[in-house]
């Protein structure tokens, strides 16, 4: 049979693991698609607004696929050892906020329409993720 101490210690070990793992995600944090005063809003407000997300989310598709690729290597290596699947993050903050930039983007050049602004940007088309992770592609 196992000693006192050494039941102490695993037990010890396995709170832990699951303290660590609950650090591992992060909460996400989107932007609302539709905001008050966007109706009263000018051309150029619009056109400053939808440029600045559409920046926005060149910058964190990298991000989004780097961190897919790593939640990937986690989930082999968790395989293996088991200690890897503590520390991956199954929030998909990321994916979640990025398709809501997304969203409101395509949101605000449809009031630019409306007030008959010129604009020249186009919309954006879903990403290759979905808000839940799962790979999806538009055909």
């Amino acid at each position: 049979m196992v000693s006192g101490k050494v039941q102490a210690v695993i037990a010890m070990i396995i709170v832990a693991l699951f303290f660590i793992q609950s650090c591992a995600g992060r909460a996400a944090h989107p932007v609302k698609v539709s905001q008050s005063g966007d109706g009263e809003k000018s051309c150029k407000e619009i056109r400053y607004e939808a440029r600045k997300y559409r920046k926005n989310l060149k910058k964190m598709i990298p991000d989004i696929k780097s961190a897919d690729k790593k939640r990937t290597l986690l989930m082999i290596s968790g395989g293996l050892l088991i200690v890897p699947w503590f520390f991956l993050d199954l929030t998909d903050a990321d994916k979640i906020e990025a398709n809501a930039q997304r969203a409101r983007h395509n949101y605000l050049l449809d009031v630019a329409k409306k007030h008959s602004c010129r604009l020249k940007l186009p919309h954006l088309k879903s990403f290759y993720f979905h808000d839940k992770g799962y790979k999806l592609r538009n055909r």
